[in-house]
């Protein structure tokens, strides 16, 4: 549905889903499903007016989100998961996002000279930009990232090349997802934004749809990121 034909409140409701990862559609689908309780993709798709030919993607994509569940059959059927739990989930990752951002705060303060912090924009050049840094490191790796299979599609080979020299390499993934070839792997749930750390030198945070990353190449800064992503998994 055109931003312009939504009531206010689904506008709204819109633009503060953008705020935490979704897409339009993603946004648009997500309310229409909870508006629904339980629906087929067509009925979605009614509700909602997203694309037909779009909405399987977005479904898959919001239950890959751990927002909705599906249920086999014909057609697939989809719920919502409990509002109650997915706010638990996102108020433990704002409040841990922002205890990072606590003990990171005056970091600076003594070292002089401001430190930069580049944005890539756009799902290919924030994949590109990882490819690289994979390929650069020379003694460590350390990846967390809710979408594993898109990285291990992407990079699989890199990581598996990054081993065979020598770098080590640490994996963070969701439960049940295959791991690339790897030095460690670890199992963890509710993870949200990629982060990539390279031996210790410059780090990438990324969103879950790999379409705007941050990285910066201050090792300060990247150790002390290193540090607070590894004490979660040790």
């Amino acid at each position: 549905m055109p931003p312009d034909t939504l009531d206010e409140t689904t506008m709204r409701l819109v633009r503060w889903l953008n705020n935490l990862g979704l897409s339009d559609y993603e946004a648009q689908a997500y309310i229409a499903l909870i508006s629904l309780d339980d629906g087929t993709a067509d009925q979605i798709a009614k509700a909602s007016s997203v694309p037909r030919t779009s909405m399987y993607k977005v479904m898959n994509s919001l239950e890959g989100k751990d927002l909705v569940v599906s249920h086999p059959g014909k057609p697939r059927r989809y719920r919502p998961v409990d509002l109650d739990a997915v706010e638990q989930q996102l108020v433990a990752d704002i409040k841990d996002g922002f205890d990072d951002l606590r003990g990171m705060k005056g970091s600076l303060k003594d070292l002089g000279t401001p430190q930069l912090v580049y944005t890539i924009l756009g799902r290919e050049r924030v994949l590109a930009k990882i490819g690289e840094l994979i390929d650069d490191a020379v003694s460590s790796i350390f990846l967390s990232s809710p979408d594993m299979k898109v990285l291990r599609n992407e990079h699989g080979n890199r990581l598996a090349e990054a081993v065979k020299r020598g770098v080590h390499v640490v994996v963070v993934m969701e439960p049940f997802m295959k791991s690339p070839d790897c030095s460690d792997c670890h199992r963890r749930e509710g993870l949200v934004i990629t982060d990539l750390v390279v031996d210790n030198e410059c780090s990438l945070l990324a969103t879950p749809d790999f379409e705007i990353c941050g990285f910066i190449d201050d090792p300060f800064i990247t150790q002390h990121l290193e540090s607070v992503l590894r004490s979660a998994i040790y």
